[in-house]
């Protein structure tokens, strides 16, 4: 947790209001944010936490007065004087509204009801998105990192969590890994509706050949990866608050952190595309890669949702080896849309079979022309056939009639 984190939370916590807040939270991520967001609130209205929720409580013992809603309505006139961007005023809310939630005094459901995240830019990245990225990278680690997401569609916060020890070996050469990550450290951390959610996600062959050149990489820098240290580490460490009183010269593995990762993308994207207001990529941009190929895999969308981190629908779902075994051969279909070489030769056979398509619509097309043209002749010779058996009939029957009667001859 970094010093303003830690900083904020000791402010939270010497009121009776944060103690009842604090524990709610699900992550550290949200912590900080919520924090930062309920801070700024109380030094623009000039209230402390405990004050706030005393608003609240004095409009419920004054129904239908002008104090009813007074909690409601400070909220709605900072939010619109604020000046914030919409997506941090989405975000301010959210927030006072949870820490008015788990407080017991929540504010009227329809309050800033006006004010809505805007709707995020889908940014789905091809093959050749990954490989140009992929090219711009300047270290194994974040060619790893390039190959890693769209492979396993973990959120950036889980990847962080990550340990050496989440990879499970499957024995297959063209998915050599799994990962099987409990709620805790998935999105919500397995609280309210986020209870129950299990992520088992892959590790397809050039995900991996990109993680074995990281970890030789790392070694050669110096860094001694063990089964427990950090999946992505940092490669320069730093001192923290404690370390720097206390003079202790700081561990030499440390997580990479989600700024940092971050920053690499943004590099990446930048010496790819040279303008990032154009075109660039973060590291969620790539559940919507892999999401997209399972699609085009045809998996059923009961097996998607747990390699998505998505709830199952139903009863909390549990997963056996084999049942996991079962997911990798239906990911293990998606590979072609995955891969660059594959897709290339996917494209290949998908360009062949339109050739000899059109091939074969051609030789029909001619096919019916020819037999259209045979067709037209018969009718034609039956016509002049049936008009020549007509007057061969009617001279026939005219000859009849011209015959000289015979006499009889009488003995």
């Amino acid at each position: 947790m970094s010093d303003f984190t830690e900083a904020n939370e000791e402010w939270i916590l010497k009121f009776e209001s944060g103690k009842n807040w604090i524990p709610k939270l699900p992550s550290r991520h949200t912590k900080r944010i919520f924090i930062r967001a309920l801070q700024k609130y109380c030094q623009a209205v000039k209230q402390n936490p405990d004050e706030l929720i005393n608003l609240k409580i004095e409009g419920l013992k004054a129904v239908a007065t002008e104090k009813e809603f007074g909690a409601e309505r400070q909220l709605e006139t900072y939010l619109r004087n604020s000046g914030m961007t919409d997506s941090v005023k989405a975000e301010s809310k959210n927030a006072i509204i949870s820490f008015y939630k788990h407080n017991w005094r929540n504010l009227n459901p329809n309050v800033a009801s006006d004010i809505e995240p805007p709707e995020a830019k889908k940014r789905t990245p091809t093959i050749e998105d990954i490989q140009a990225l992929d090219a711009n990278m300047t270290t194994s680690r974040d060619k790893a990192l390039v190959w890693f997401f769209p492979s396993t569609a973990v959120r950036i916060e889980t990847l962080t969590k990550l340990t050496k020890r989440d990879l499970k070996p499957t024995g297959d050469s063209e998915v050599p890994y799994y990962m099987e990550i409990e709620s805790a450290r998935l999105k919500g951390s397995g609280i309210g509706k986020y209870k129950g959610i299990k992520q088992i996600t892959f590790v397809h062959k050039l995900a991996w050949q990109r993680l074995e050149d990281y970890f030789a990489e790392a070694k050669r820098k110096g860094y001694n990866l063990t089964d427990s240290s950090p999946l992505f580490i940092a490669y320069k460490g730093h001192f923290s608050k404690e370390e720097k009183k206390l003079a202790v010269k700081p561990k030499r593995i440390r997580v990479m952190t989600q700024g940092a990762i971050n920053q690499v993308y943004d590099n990446g994207s930048l010496s790819a595309w040279k303008d990032l207001e154009q075109k660039r990529f973060s590291p969620h941009d790539f559940r919507d890669f892999l999401e997209s190929s399972l699609e085009s895999a045809g998996i059923d969308k009961n097996l998607r949702d747990p390699m998505m981190a998505h709830k199952v629908r139903g009863v909390d779902k549990h997963y056996s080896s084999h049942e996991i075994l079962e997911m990798k051969d239906k990911y293990k279909t998606a590979l072609p849309y995955l891969l660059p070489q594959s897709v290339e030769k996917l494209k290949a056979e998908a360009d062949k079979v339109k050739e000899e398509n059109e091939k074969r619509i051609k030789f029909l097309e001619q096919r019916l022309l020819d037999n259209g043209l045979s067709i037209n002749k018969m009718l034609t010779d039956f016509n002049q056939l049936k008009a020549t058996f007509e007057e061969l009939q009617k001279l026939k029957e005219e000859e009849e009639r011209n015959k000289p009667e015979k006499k009889k001859v009488w003995d």
